[in-house]
């Protein structure tokens, strides 16, 4: 069955991008560039703050005290995704920070893409308190990493199941959908022609060899969403630190105990008088 429905897809998308180039676009758009919104409901206490940005105001979100951590969440997902990690690290006195991409949590928006995520961190950074350590997971990783921010920091920074290359991972998952190659080729160089960036520019991995900072990263060697070699390529050639626990996905490992230690074996001490400005040098 699932196959079948593969092969319709295929023939359909190559049918409308033969006679009708406009629609086929559309729905490769919707396909490839709409996130999926989910339900978040946050309690009364934590922090919720607006910061305008180039693509409208997103929301902030503030708990706990002490060295200051944020939290980056990756495509369809949101800071929400956060909260159990968040609450955690709370108790042991840290100030974490997350926040809502367009189109995803509570932020406006129906559409989204990497360059924008990127430019609206740019935006973010700039009015939120210092991090003594990111953590990034999925679509995040590439974020971060591809913002002119990043170029400027050496501290902790843990990645949790990272795009690396977000080209062949947009391409896997058009494959294994079904869609047509070559509609799939022009609607990603379109949108990023749209953003002035360049896709072939954002792979990762050499902005991540030059990182002055401690990375770690963790990822489930049976991550069917993100697979678990992108992130092995990494380490085999640098000396970041990998941890692969197993039967977690993609999600769930968000949750995961094991995520906590390796923050933990950062050695990153709270303390509870040290925020500073991010754009004060």
């Amino acid at each position: 069955m699932k196959k079948l429905k593969t092969l319709w897809t295929k023939v359909s998308t190559q049918t409308l991008r033969i006679l009708v180039p406009n629609l086929a676009f559309k729905i490769a758009r919707n396909a490839i560039f709409k996130p999926k919104k989910k339900h978040s409901n946050w309690p009364k206490h934590v922090k919720v703050f607006n910061v305008e940005t180039r693509y409208g105001q997103l929301n902030v979100y503030r708990y706990g005290e002490g060295k200051c951590i944020w939290l980056v969440h990756g495509w369809s997902g949101s800071a929400f995704d956060f909260w159990p990690l968040m609450q955690k690290l709370a108790e042991q006195g840290y100030s974490t920070i997350s926040f809502d991409f367009p189109a995803h949590g509570k932020s406006k928006g129906k559409f989204s893409n990497l360059p924008q995520m990127i430019k609206v961190f740019e935006d973010l950074s700039a009015n939120l308190f210092a991090p003594n350590m990111v953590i990034a997971h999925g679509l995040g990783a590439s974020v971060i990493a591809n913002s002119q921010w990043f170029k400027r920091y050496n501290k902790d920074l843990l990645l949790i199941s990272p795009i690396i290359d977000i080209y062949q991972f947009m391409q896997n998952r058009a494959y294994h959908a079904g869609f047509d190659e070559l509609l799939i080729k022009r609607t990603i160089n379109e949108i990023y022609r749209r953003e002035k960036m360049p896709i072939a520019e954002l792979c990762i991995i050499s902005k991540l060899k030059a990182f002055d900072g401690q990375l770690k990263i963790i990822h489930d060697t049976q991550d069917d969403f993100i697979p678990f070699t992108t992130s092995e390529n990494i380490t085999l050639s640098s000396k970041t630190i990998i941890v692969t626990p197993n039967k977690l996905g993609h999600k769930k490992i968000l949750h995961s105990r094991k995520v906590l230690n390796v923050i933990e074996s950062f050695n990153l001490s709270a303390n509870k008088h040290t925020l500073q400005w991010s754009n004060v040098s």
